[in-house]
């Protein structure tokens, strides 16, 4: 695939996980996908997860915010196989806290799906707002104490 259509895959991805359509995003990886966050620390932040848990994170999160996530594409730029996408997030949490993360994502793909996906963003905000997120169990997710 082309830079372009490349790009239409990743753009297909932000509209999935704003719907909350844990089916289309998984449609949109491989089977030998993985997904890491790049975070330092905390420890509880350095996720490694399968395609699986992948498709189930936006609706995990979204168990402790008011209303679904939404992530909204700020810039792109693409080569080869690979797309970098800095995006962002503005919500709120059930506890009133807001959570309003800055995200640079770097997706790879081999024939339209995504092999991995490494993401980046403020571990300190995050480990602020959610004391875990557990696509494996939505309802161990929860936020962090006020």
């Amino acid at each position: 695939m082309g830079i372009e259509e490349n790009k239409a895959v990743v753009r297909s991805w932000f509209d999935a996980v704003n719907r909350g359509d844990e089916a289309a995003i998984l449609a949109l990886t491989a089977e030998d996908f993985g997904f890491m966050t790049m975070a330092r620390q905390p420890e509880w932040l350095l996720y490694h997860w399968n395609r699986e848990q992948f498709s189930k994170v936006p609706s995990t999160m979204s168990t402790v915010l008011t209303a679904p996530i939404q992530l909204a594409i700020v810039d792109m730029t693409a080569e080869g196989d690979r797309v970098a996408v800095e995006a962002e997030t503005d919500c709120e949490m059930l506890s009133g806290k807001r959570y309003n993360n800055a995200y640079h994502f770097v997706f790879k793909l081999r024939d339209g799906k995504f092999t991995e996906v490494r993401e980046y963003s403020c571990s300190h905000l995050a480990q602020s707002c959610f004391a875990a997120i557990t696509p494996d169990d939505p309802a161990a997710s929860r936020m962090a104490e006020a």
